[in-house]
């Protein structure tokens, strides 16, 4: 993957986060849960719509998608219709934007963290649901995408992987296979397990660049303030929403 130049080197590095040491709320479904807190945070997650300048989507993985194909022609737009009116998130991936991914725009690692980190911030301002969550988590949380057992190129740089925990939880699913266990109960046994009793097991390593910019979208609202956006680079990306480009100048209110 080339290297992104859109973020310092100090946000973009690579970390370890040791589970035993921090109290880490390591995201992999939508549906996971620890400690009582519901954690919804992928860009996958169905629920929570918000706008980009008056432009609604109905999931970040659209909104972030938009972005790779935002030089406003024909094809570009005929894109992004698709992504304004599709709620989920997996299939914008897997059905718009991997067979066109050769159109993509040609500079899109240039900007597309910042964007992404644009895209969360309206996220948590145009939805209210999704600013509680965030708001909900401890103050010495750590956030952490769960890429564990993805093969993707960009798993370690959205997310990170812990070694020790996935070969405890692919042995417990030998285990549990050997009792007859049926597939569906096994993930059920454990996601119990990872997201409980073994959930200060080893270190998640990867640059976690999601993880981290929830965490700055999260500390924005509790100082009431903004995430370092590099708005000069966005403008200077020219990016075309539905034929208009935006001007990053919107004052939006929380909803």
């Amino acid at each position: 993957m080339s290297k992104m130049i859109n973020f310092s080197e100090t946000f973009c590095r690579t970390e370890a986060y040791d589970a035993t040491v921090l109290n880490c709320y390591a995201f992999r479904h939508g549906y996971d849960v620890r400690n009582g807190i519901v954690l919804s945070l992928g860009n996958m997650v169905s629920g929570y719509p918000f706008d980009i300048e008056g432009i609604r989507f109905e999931n970040s993985e659209c909104a972030y998608i938009a972005g790779a194909f935002s030089l406003g022609i024909p094809l570009h737009l005929a894109l992004q219709h698709r992504l304004t009116v599709c709620t989920n998130g997996f299939m914008a991936k897997k059905g718009i934007r991997k067979p066109y991914e050769s159109l993509k725009r040609s500079d899109w690692e240039r900007f597309n963290v910042q964007w992404m980190l644009y895209v969360v911030w309206q996220k948590c301002l145009g939805n209210r649901a999704f600013r509680n969550l965030l708001l909900s988590f401890p103050k010495d949380a750590v956030i952490i995408e769960d890429s564990t057992f993805q093969a993707g190129c960009t798993a370690t740089v959205w997310g990170t992987r812990n070694v020790e925990l996935k070969r405890r939880l692919n042995a417990y699913k030998k285990e549990l296979k050997a009792q007859g266990m049926c597939k569906a109960a096994i993930k059920r046994e454990q996601d119990r397990m990872r997201l409980g009793e073994w959930s200060t097991i080893g270190v998640f390593k990867g640059q976690n660049l999601m993880g981290k910019i929830l965490m700055a979208c999260r500390r924005a609202l509790v100082n009431s303030t903004e995430p370092n956006i590099d708005y000069a680079l966005l403008r200077n990306s020219h990016i075309n929403i539905l034929g208009t480009e935006l001007s990053f100048n919107q004052i939006v209110n929380a909803a």
